[in-house]
Formats: structure tokens, C-alpha cells, sequence
């Protein structure tokens, strides 16, 4: 038979801190893991920024195809067209509701899911700038609502020491997180994709642990473009050494 019971191929995601030196030997381990189970193995870290997203959010993706099948596989090329925070949240920039002070949903929100987390923030997130402008990329949308990025109404915040930044004097109003529903459209979810939680926390936990359905796509495409490239190209070897089955053919994938 030429069906083996494998998968035809695999995607895998990590973040791009997995690159670091210090974990070298962990990631060859997983890499000769997926080739010695039978997997040719393509590998890469891609910016969502270049797909799509307006973030800049860097993971390393591991792509394999079964080893039988001599899929060509190419990561897809990075688009020209750059996406800023103007492009993507400009238009609801006044319609935002805060949490209430424990952070539960106070359910009043006119667009599903826009709304913030209140509270302070830790000298760690006050450690460095946590505002892009306008006409920049958000930072990476993270999975914890206290390390969401500052909303680009606000100045971008100064440095007085080492490590050590703060609010811009008579614009301390200006800073407050990013909404559920920001993050969600920076992240590329269409305002109909609605979240569902009581805590703001779990909302943030949604979004950020998502991959950007935006880049999802392009990946999603590269992959179905080479397996029927790789379709095409058994089906002629079929055809040309022995009469056409098409049963031969679904066996094999």
C-alpha cells in the first residue's frame, strides 16, 4: 500500500525565544524528532506584520510533510502592505468601557468585548515603553490582560532611570490598556468573532494565546498550494507508467 498511516503533514508554533542559544540543544531535539518520524521538515520564524496583522508578533513555525509524498514547501512571501494601529482601531477609539474595579464584565459594552482592564501596573511593565503610536505596529499581544499594550492615545512614556519609566506629567489619564476587542483586531479577528468570559482576564487569555487567523490563512494556503502541486505531480507519474485508477490515487493520499 502506499498510504502510511501518518498524517500528511504537521504545523507546530512556538515563540521566537525558543531561538535563544541557551536552548540550542532542545531545539535540534525536537527538530531530528519530527524528521525521524518520518517528516521532512521545513523551519522558520515569521512577524505576523508581514502577513497581514498589525502587530509585531515573531514566532518559530515547524511545518512537515510526510517524507513519502516529496512535498517542496516554501513559507510564504511577506506582503507589502503594512498594517498600523490607525488602520485597525482608529474607528473605535472612543466607544471603550472600563471593567469594574474586581475586573468582571460590566456588560455594556455597544461593540462585543470592548472593554479594559483597570488597575495598576507592576514596576516590571513600567521597566520600558508600553505605547506605539498611531502609525506604528502594536507590541505583541500577550496572553495576560496586566502586559497589555497601552492604547496609542497617549504619549509615549519616559525614561528617568535604568529600567525605570512613567507617564508623561498632565497625561496620566490617556494611559489605559488596550480593550479585549483591540487586542482581538490587532490580532485580525473580525468583530463578529465575540469572546465569552465574566473575569476581563480570561479574555485576554483568549486572544493573545491565539494565532492571528490572518497569518493562519497564508500559512494555511502555502501548504494547500504545495500538496496539490504534489498532487498533480503523482497523478501524472500515475498516469504515465501505468492506466489511471483515480482509487490508486486517493490511496496514496
Amino acid at each position: 500500500m502506499l498510504r502510511d498511516k501518518k498524517p500528511l503533514f504537521f504545523l507546530a508554533e512556538n515563540v521566537s525565544g525558543m531561538l535563544a542559544s541557551r536552548h540550542s540543544d532542545a531545539l535540534d531535539n525536537i527538530k531530528q524528532h519530527f524528521i525521524e518520524s518520518g517528516y521532512d521538515l521545513s523551519f522558520e520564524m515569521l512577524n505576523a506584520r508581514d502577513y497581514g496583522v498589525a502587530q509585531d508578533r515573531k514566532r518559530v513555525f515547524f511545518i512537515g510533510f510526510r517524507k513519502d509524498l516529496g512535498v517542496k514547501f516554501e513559507f510564504p512571501k511577506p506582503l507589502d502592505k503594512k498594517l498600523t494601529l490607525k488602520d485597525i482601531i482608529w474607528d473605535i477609539k472612543e466607544s471603550v468601557v472600563s471593567a469594574d474595579n474586581k475586573n468582571y464584565s460590566q456588560n455594556r459594552c455597544t461593540l462585543a468585548n470592548h472593554e479594559y482592564m483597570t488597575g495598576g501596573f507592576s514596576s516590571m511593565y513600567m521597566s520600558r515603553n508600553r505605547v506605539r503610536s498611531w502609525d506604528e505596529p502594536s507590541f505583541t499581544i500577550q496572553a495576560g490582560g496586566r502586559h497589555a499594550p497601552l492604547h496609542p492615545q497617549a504619549p509615549k512614556m519616559e525614561l528617568i532611570a535604568k529600567d525605570k519609566r512613567r507617564f508623561v506629567e498632565g497625561s496620566e489619564d490617556l494611559y489605559r490598556r488596550l480593550s479585549i476587542r483591540e487586542c482581538a483586531r490587532v490580532q485580525s479577528f473580525p468583530d463578529e468573532h465575540e469572546f465569552y468570559y465574566k473575569n476581563l482576564a480570561a479574555g485576554y487569555k483568549m486572544v493573545g494565546n491565539a494565532v492571528p487567523p490572518t497569518l493562519a490563512y497564508h500559512i494555511a494556503k502555502a501548504i494547500r498550494g504545495a500538496l496539490q502541486i504534489t498532487e498533480k505531480r503523482v497523478q501524472k507519474n500515475i498516469t504515465q507508467n501505468i492506466q489511471y485508477d483515480p482509487r490508486v490515487a486517493r490511496e496514496f493520499w
